[in-house]
């Protein structure tokens, strides 16, 4: 029997303060499926990640429906153990009183950082020992987090995200304020990853972050699906210079795409 997908929204709304953020968005992505959202700022990723990790819901509507591996209704906790989530949220919440090692544990409490009522035991620490070494991150263990470099924090959140072996990561805006080494060296872990068999959901405003292994492009505009197809279908000037509002040239180089 196939695995459920992984995403199925029907006519889903939702609503932040006086506007639909999502309006009717209808979108089914499958397990195991690399895709990439792209959308300008207010195009509604952001609300549909929030969607996605039960921090939004959509509007009651009779014939609305979004269901997440099958099902309509998940325990968050055991929600964060099937997609890992990398965000900028979560970046924002790493302060200097946590190390490396501490931010990947916390992977397992749905926390940041490591709080007295936590149990961390030997098999925690191990696991976390084993996929930080395979994101060359465990030189980062005893790191206070105000002292690592951008690209550092994020490999140390997607060795979190990874702590419960998920079948998908879910990653939002994963290249913001990275240099160029960092760009680098973050793009071939993601390529790493997808070519190991775990999915990967992208979100971003970037055409430069859609990785060669990620062969589906959904365009987001207002809210709603502009576009939804093969990459090098969906990726083409008239419709991206529709989408942003704004003359766009594109080329690809070597399974990367870039505009300007």
């Amino acid at each position: 029997m196939p695995d459920p997908a992984l995403l199925e929204l029907s006519n889903v709304c939702v609503q932040r303060g006086d506007r639909l953020a999502l309006d009717h968005l209808s979108l089914s992505v499958q397990s195991g499926e690399h895709v990439a959202i792209l959308g300008p700022n207010g195009s509604g990723k952001s609300t549909l990640i929030k969607t996605i990790t039960r921090e939004c819901y959509p509007l009651l509507q009779p014939d609305s429906s979004f269901r997440i591996l099958g099902q309509d209704s998940w325990n968050i906790f055991e929600l964060r153990s099937r997609i890992g989530v990398v965000s900028n949220d979560l970046m924002a919440s790493c302060t200097r009183d946590i190390t490396g090692r501490e931010l990947v544990l916390s992977g397992f409490f749905g926390s940041i950082g490591i709080w007295p009522n936590h149990h961390v035991t030997d098999e925690m620490e191990a696991t976390a020992a084993r996929v930080m070494d395979s994101l060359d991150a465990g030189r980062l263990a005893n790191r206070w987090l105000d002292e690592v470099s951008s690209g550092e924090a994020r490999r140390l959140l997607i060795a979190r995200a990874l702590i419960h072996n998920p079948s998908t990561l879910l990653l939002d805006e994963p290249t913001t304020s990275l240099d160029l080494a960092a760009l680098y060296e973050l793009r071939t872990y993601l390529r790493r990853l997808a070519q190991s068999g775990i999915g990967l959901l992208l979100v971003t405003h970037h055409l430069d972050d859609i990785i060669p292994e990620i062969d589906r492009v959904v365009l987001l505009r207002n809210g709603r699906v502009h576009a939804d197809g093969p990459k090098a279908e969906v990726l083409q000037p008239g419709s991206l210079s529709e989408l942003f509002g704004a003359p766009v040239e594109v080329y690809e180089r070597r399974g990367f795409y870039h505009a300007w």
